[in-house]
């Protein structure tokens, strides 16, 4: 079974990309395993925070910041955390660690 990286939703063999996102599908495993390479810490505002999304739409950052922060979780975007003299192609919505699962499961609600 193939799982979408971007909204997380699950489908059956042989289909290899996200109708929804038009997304190459990973196994379970290497979601887990992409989802570990993107935790961060240390050196940010806040410790434990983890990648939930990563993406080049402005429009979908808003989106993703004002559906999370209104279901009280926190967010934090790659360019505030990380201010460059220019600015990166893509943002990186963070948010805390051991609030992953209750924001995956509302993202794939709102993007299903």
């Amino acid at each position: 079974m193939g799982t979408c990286p971007e909204c997380e939703c699950e489908f059956e063999d042989p289909i290899e990309v996200c109708p929804h996102c038009n997304v190459p599908l990973v196994t379970r495993e290497e979601q887990v395993s992409q989802n570990e390479e993107e935790d961060v810490d240390g050196d940010l505002p806040a410790e434990g925070l983890v990648v939930i999304e990563t993406t080049e739409d402005d429009e979908r950052v808003g989106e993703l910041r004002e559906l999370l922060e209104e279901s009280g979780i926190p967010c934090f975007l790659s360019n505030e955390l990380f201010p460059a003299e220019t600015p990166p192609d893509e943002t990186k919505v963070f948010i805390p660690r051991e609030m992953a699962g209750d924001a995956r499961k509302l993202i794939r609600e709102f993007s299903c």
